[in-house]
């Protein structure tokens, strides 16, 4: 068991670094948008999802594993998102 828990370890590391480079695309995203509204995409939220879809399927992921963290995730990027923009763009 300590050799798994490692092994798991190990994984959260990768990932904790692979999803801080994602929060900075999201950093990089509230510089770019020029206007608030289109900071949340529905379009691009199902891109996502498809993609990750087809992602997992080939890497053996379940999809009932991998939906809903994708969709925590994104939801979580992109209330930062708005933090973001609001700090670099204050509305009049």
């Amino acid at each position: 068991m300590t050799d798994v828990r490692a092994g798991v370890d190990e994984i959260d590391r990768a990932l904790v670094k692979l999803i801080a480079r994602r929060q900075g695309y999201m950093d990089a995203a509230a510089r770019i948008k020029p206007k608030r509204e289109h900071v949340r995409d529905e379009a691009r939220i199902q891109q996502v999802l498809d993609n990750v879809r087809a992602n997992a399927g080939a890497a053996g992921l379940s999809w009932t594993i991998a939906e809903p963290v994708w969709r925590t995730m994104m939801e979580a990027c992109i209330a930062h998102e708005f933090v973001k923009f609001d700090a670099l763009k204050p509305q009049d």
